[in-house]
């Protein structure tokens, strides 16, 4: 049909009618492009994989703040959801808490184990547990596991520096799910006694309701984290200790960076508190760990054989790579780099056929996907046991990274690159079957190149010793 423009100024309806529908077309077409892109993000979310890292990288909008006043804030990370990681760590939490100079904590309780690092800042912890008070004097750099169910108040006691600690919770009433039980409070918090009839309350304190409600239920100003007067911190930080010997319990804080690292060069630190030398963490299955990595230099690629690692980034920025057979698809990103310029759904089904071909059909595709993801200060990424992972420090800044591991106890850490890698130990006959018998007398040069071991430059590296 062909519309002439004579007509088409002769009639204005027929010209209003036939912008009309070009311009629903448009919508259409607009409408049916974002819901392709939605989907394809929502495929990306799911599936994980490339640039994004997910599900195995999260950045700061995955936190949700739990309390936030102008004193400071508690934010938890959004539930390891995924069927990949759940297994592994799904029922685990991870959580910041900030507090402002001054600040006070009001006393509660979470019903979950409780393994913290301070980033920054120093403050005072008071535990309540076994019908015993102990007071301990936590700084930067210290690591401490808090049982579930001990009541907890802290401050910090720095005059202008902020408190931060980051945190990973492990719920023992509800997997995955955790909360924090205050005993006094107003509208917020709500003390939990509030829960319980006046005459149970009456008779647990034999007292009268007006003068308990007066005791926990009191207004407070402020919330779950106010501010206190100078004095009443100083006051507070009087008994408080650094643990040792002359502690009365085995809970206090561990110096991570305090302690002899367990391995640096040119390149990295490594520092690492296990089960043997604190017997809560291996109650707990975990280890903790932190990698200071030196900027243009990056972690050798490496693999935990039973733990699985939660990584948070305290410092800096760079970015991990990991290889997942979990999402591997048709072909692996090395093939898929590799024959970039052909077109994939060709590609795709020649290799199947081959595949089908050489191996049979039903039989599992062997191949890999590269997760990475652009990582900073705040990113959380979890690597599965087993699962091949490097990272690696940007050009401008080093690089720390807190590891704590879950499922620990009997974990070994697989290096597969560098002085100390595993792949080193293959014996003669070995290689010659492996590589094949020319190929062979290259390996022991490839694998000897590298003379560094754990922290190596980087692709860009121009890095110097770690300074942090």
């Amino acid at each position: 049909m062909v519309i002439k423009t004579s007509s088409m100024a002769r009639s204005p309806p027929l010209l209003a009618l036939v912008a009309l529908l070009l311009s629903l077309c448009l919508l259409s077409l607009a409408s049916t492009a974002v819901g392709w892109s939605r989907r394809g993000e929502e495929d990306e979310r799911r599936h994980g994989g490339g640039e994004g890292g997910r599900p195995y990288h999260f950045g700061e909008e995955s936190f949700r703040h739990w309390t936030r006043t102008r004193h400071g804030r508690f934010s938890v990370l959004e539930r390891f959801s995924d069927e990949v990681i759940q297994g592994a760590v799904g029922d685990y939490r991870v959580a910041v808490l900030e507090a402002a100079p001054r600040a006070f904590l009001q006393p509660s309780h979470y019903d979950a184990d409780e393994v913290f690092y301070v980033k920054e800042g120093e403050g005072v912890l008071v535990l309540l547990r076994d019908g015993r008070r102990e007071s301990f004097c936590v700084r930067e750099g210290d690591a401490m596991v808090i049982p579930a169910g001990a009541i907890v108040y802290s401050a910090n006691t720095h005059s202008s520096k902020w408190f931060r600690v980051v945190m990973l919770l492990n719920p023992v009433s509800t997997p995955g799910r955790f909360e924090e039980y205050f005993p006094v409070g107003g509208d917020r918090p709500e003390s939990f006694f509030s829960a319980f009839s006046d005459d149970v309350l009456q008779a647990a304190f034999n007292t009268r309701r007006e003068e308990w409600e007066k005791v926990f239920e009191r207004q407070r100003e402020g919330g779950e984290i106010t501010t206190a007067p100078e004095e009443q911190i100083r006051e507070l930080s009087k008994s408080c200790s650094r643990g040792g010997s002359g502690s009365e319990w085995e809970i206090k804080p561990f110096s991570l960076t305090g302690k002899r690292p367990s391995y640096s060069n040119n390149h990295g630190r490594l520092f690492e508190i296990d089960g043997d030398e604190c017997r809560h963490l291996r109650k707990l299955d975990m280890l903790i760990g932190l990698a200071n990595i030196t900027r243009g230099s990056m972690m050798a690629p490496s693999y935990s054989t039973h733990a699985t690692k939660v990584a948070i980034v305290l410092q800096g920025s760079g970015y991990f790579e990991m290889a997942c057979p979990h999402m591997s698809g048709d072909r692996s990103e090395r093939h898929r780099e590799r024959e970039h310029g052909r077109r994939r759904e060709e590609w795709g089904r020649k290799e199947e056929e081959e595949e089908e071909e050489e191996h049979g059909r039903g039989q599992k595709t062997r191949s890999y996907k590269k997760v990475r993801a652009q990582v900073r200060e705040g990113s959380v990424i979890v690597i599965p046991a087993a699962h091949p992972a490097t990272i690696v420090a940007g050009d401008d800044e080093n690089l720390a990274v807190l590891c704590i591991g879950v499922a620990a106890n009997y974990d070994d850490k697989v290096f597969l690159a560098g002085r100390n890698s595993l792949l080193k130990q293959l014996d003669d006959p070995a290689k010659a079957l492996v590589f094949g018998g020319s190929a062979a007398r290259d390996v022991d040069q490839v694998l000897a190149a590298q003379p560094e071991q754990i922290f190596l430059r980087g692709p860009h590296g121009r890095g110097s010793v770690s300074d942090m």
